[in-house]
């Protein structure tokens, strides 16, 4: 007798790429729309690998992406509107001049004018509006409204535009009714919303009345993102019921949608399970390898937490490493993947336009060490976060750890600076000296300003290696240095061109000792020799910054430094997948050493 199999078909790329961004997660929709999309064979694949740079907040790279990807030239409704939208993130970026906000909103209009679809005449509306040109805004709301699709919406961005062009007509309450209707329609995901949500937050900045919108604004807030961290105990169905209880309760009250953290057994574990329960998507961030720490973090607690471990890691949306490293017996690993976690929880709420918190199972003991509950939760609570905090009375937490704890060797964490000089190789011996004189003295010249953060710096031919106590100088000396050289004249080196560098940043654990050939102290480790091949990947003239340099920037200084996602990038001689993000400063921000930098 036969039987039938039923055979599930595979989501596509173009459908995979479409779900990502439709639940705010921006880094996978731009890793799934430029496997195929970067080239523009896709032209929807294309759209979307823009559309997520542009969401991440940085219209100069997605401009040029779209142009790339001859969206620019295409002819349909959403290519004109996704380029006008690209102008008005610029004008916006750009300190919202009269001038930009009026040709982003002119490319609106005329997008309007070719097609007669409500979604440019809406942001015509807008963006006149916030230049100021009230009547014109008016009379492109009107449009939009008068449009089917509008008027008597079947989906969320028709409800959306509704909303909108009332708030532009000055009719909240009626506004409000919309956005109730939008969040009941097809298409209501996260990523949506925030897209909604800033529209009317530049409404509501920008605009006379702009705090009747505060209610609608809240209602459409996307759900928080949460960091977790809490103690590692062992199993008892007793115990953990009303712990359960606990979380939910909390996730409720917060509103969580998002986690981030590792998943030890115990409180992890736990967090995790309540999570998944609630439909919120879960994000693991394992410190190291994952064999070491399954071995040191989740089997010591009993083995009936492995089988929740894995039903757990099958079900996360996203899995990362801090490091690929392996377990070193350092307790500051564990402190350093619960940073990154932090950070990528803050860089996840950054794209959502929603908030991060911290969720801890906690003891309430601010234990001192690089790791541990307390911690994270003073780690959390430094760089200006918001802890909530469940109870760990009455757990069993009498962990038997075998083997013993073997002290490492001295080590500590560190961010590292790697650049080089492309076309190195072509100057001519006659020019070397003009090199020298020129390019490599700028780079020390730089590097001087930072002599209270620099711990060690080398140069070989065109290469300087660099070694700072924080992201944030290896942040501001990278960018620094770029800044500097675009200030040397090609003459003499060959080049009818900016004199740029490669520059690429990491953080992470390294060891430090004595150099055995120099007698020097240096530094030496895995996470070095991955920030090396970083910067082979970087273009010239651009300083990009690993995930985890990214994540402790986001905890600490987010109001100087952007950090926009290009992508997984096949790392050379075998190093695996990075993330990697475009590291730029922020508008209005300026050098730490912008004194030293004027006066010479």
């Amino acid at each position: 007798m036969s039987q039938s199999v039923t055979v599930w078909a595979q989501p596509s790329l173009l459908e995979r790429a479409r779900a990502a961004i439709g639940r705010g997660d921006l880094l996978s929709a731009y890793d799934l729309a430029r496997q195929d999309g970067g080239s523009g064979s896709s032209a929807e694949l294309s759209y979307i690998a823009v559309l997520a740079m542009a969401r991440m907040g940085e219209a100069e790279q997605a401009m040029r992406l779209y142009q790339q990807s001859g969206l620019a030239t295409a002819g349909d409704v959403d290519s004109q509107s996704l380029g006008a939208r690209l102008l008005k993130d610029q004008a916006l970026q750009n300190g919202a001049t009269y001038s930009g906000l009026k040709q982003a909103a002119e490319a609106y209009a005329e997008a309007y004018r070719r097609s007669q679809d409500p979604f440019p005449a809406i942001n015509a509306a807008t963006l006149n509006l916030l230049a100021g040109d009230e009547e014109r805004a008016c009379v492109f709301a009107e449009a939009a409204l008068s449009a089917p699709s509008v008027a008597s919406p079947a989906d969320y961005y028709g409800a959306a535009t509704k909303a909108e062009a009332l708030a532009i007509l000055g009719r909240e309450a009626e506004a409000m009714e919309a956005i109730e209707l939008a969040l009941g329609l097809p298409g209501a995901n996260v990523g949506a919303r925030s897209t909604t949500l800033r529209q009317f937050e530049l409404l509501a900045r920008h605009c006379a009345g702009g705090h009747q919108l505060r209610p609608l604004i809240s209602r459409l807030t996307p759900p928080a993102v949460a960091t977790f961290t809490g103690h590692i105990f062992r199993a008892d169905p007793a115990t953990e019921a009303p712990l359960a209880a606990a979380i939910d309760a909390q996730l409720e009250a917060l509103n969580i949608g998002f986690g981030y953290g590792a998943l030890a057994a115990g409180a992890d574990i736990v967090i995790a399970e309540r999570l998944l329960a609630r439909g919120a998507t879960l994000n693991l961030v394992f410190p190291f390898r994952e064999d070491d720490f399954i071995a040191s973090s989740v089997l010591p607690a009993g083995n009936q937490w492995l089988k929740r471990y894995y039903a757990v890691r099958e079900q996360a949306a996203g899995i990362s490493f801090a490091t690929l490293a392996n377990y070193v017996h350092d307790p500051a690993q564990f402190g350093y993947g619960a940073t990154v976690a932090m950070g990528m929880a803050r860089l996840r709420a950054s794209h959502l336009c929603t908030r991060a918190v911290q969720l801890a199972i906690w003891d309430g003991k601010a234990k001192g060490g690089p790791a541990g509950t307390g911690h994270d939760v003073e780690a959390w609570r430094s760089t200006g976060g918001t802890t909530f905090v469940v109870s760990a009375d009455g757990l069993d937490r009498s962990i038997a750890y075998s083997g013993g704890e073997v002290a490492p060797p001295d080590r500590c964490l560190k961010a590292f600076m790697f650049a080089d000089f492309p076309g190195f190789t072509r100057i001519t011996e006659d020019r070397l000296p003009h090199f020298w004189s020129r390019v490599m003295a700028t780079a020390g010249e730089v590097l001087a300003r930072y002599s209270d953060t620099l711990d060690f710096a080398n140069s070989w031919g065109d290469a300087v290696f660099a070694v700072f106590d924080s992201a944030e100088a290896a942040a501001d000396a990278g960018l620094a240095l770029q800044a500097a050289l675009l200030g040397i004249a090609p003459e003499g080196l060959g080049r009818d061109r900016p004199t740029q560098m490669r520059v690429s940043l990491h953080f992470g654990p390294v060891y430090f000792g004595s150099d055995p050939i120099t007698n020097r102290e240096t530094f030496y480790g895995t996470e070095i020799s991955r920030a090396a091949r970083v910067e082979a990947l970087t273009p010239p003239g651009s300083v990009y910054a690993s995930e985890p340099l990214a994540a402790v920037l986001a905890n600490t200084s987010s109001d100087r430094f952007s950090a926009t996602y290009v992508g997984k990038i096949d790392l050379p001689k075998g190093f695996g997948q990075y993330p990697l993000y475009a590291l730029r400063r922020r508008p209005g921000t300026t050098l730490l050493h912008a004194a030293e930098a004027v006066a010479e």
